[in-house]
């Protein structure tokens, strides 16, 4: 699903099935970055939980697209 915030920045936000684990995958479309656990600045970030994918990009004001 593609989201987008207030400032312009985009994000793909997906669901994804690995090693028979499901993950839910935030990543950043162009210049814009995914902020980690640690506030480092990356292209993508994984959750092992909705919930908390929900949380981060709420929490980040992306909204659906």
């Amino acid at each position: 699903m593609h989201m987008v915030n207030n400032k312009g920045e985009a994000v793909y936000f997906n669901y994804v099935r690995k090693n028979n684990k499901d993950y839910w995958v935030v990543k950043g479309i162009g210049s814009t970055v995914v902020y980690g656990r640690d506030r480092e600045r990356r292209k993508s970030r994984h959750f092992t939980q909705e919930q908390q994918a929900e949380r981060y990009l709420a929490r980040h004001g992306f909204r659906a697209d």
